[in-house]
């Protein structure tokens, strides 16, 4: 699928650098540390750091739904299309592009090569929906759960801690 834009098509791998933008940016304004190793020869995508421990995370996108559904590789982008393993990365963040809803999944819960969303409900194998916008799970263990309010003097985000507007 095409999208055309200012300078023509925005293709497959336009669309995936794109959303490593949106995965940095959405990261980052929640209060999470956020790296980008050198290269691309690692199997992850971003370093996370929570403050307390680092998280590898491979960011996945998809942009188009058939029959209210939409399906994303769970899998590397290598010759074999091995799946991933909790030896090369933590994360698996799955990008929704025209929803702009993000599944942070661990990779322990990574079930089959492809992936199914069904953002819109009414599935019986909606797997991942416990997982839509689980940023939590990334965060500071601790049993206050101050990490998920805001500074009340100025209403933004303490840093190191998740917002509730974003989540």
């Amino acid at each position: 699928m095409k999208t055309t834009m200012v300078r023509g098509p925005l293709w497959a791998k336009r669309r995936g650098e794109l959303s490593e933008l949106a995965f940095f940016y959405k990261a980052a304004s929640l209060g999470f540390g956020v790296a980008k190793p050198w290269g691309d020869s690692e199997r992850y995508d971003f370093i996370v750091d929570s403050g307390q421990r680092l998280w590898r995370v491979q960011v996945k996108s998809g942009s188009y739904h058939q029959n209210r559904r939409y399906g994303l590789h769970g899998m590397c982008g290598n010759r074999q299309q091995t799946q991933y393993t909790s030896g090369e990365i933590d994360i698996l963040a799955a990008y929704l592009i025209p929803l702009d809803v993000w599944y942070v999944i661990p990779v322990e819960k990574i079930q089959n090569r492809w992936l199914l969303f069904f953002p819109y409900g009414g599935a019986r194998c909606g797997h991942y929906e416990e997982y839509r916008e689980a940023w939590s799970l990334m965060a500071p263990q601790t049993s206050d759960a101050s990490f998920l309010s805001t500074d009340l003097q100025n209403g933004r985000a303490r840093p190191g801690y998740l917002n509730p507007r974003f989540l």
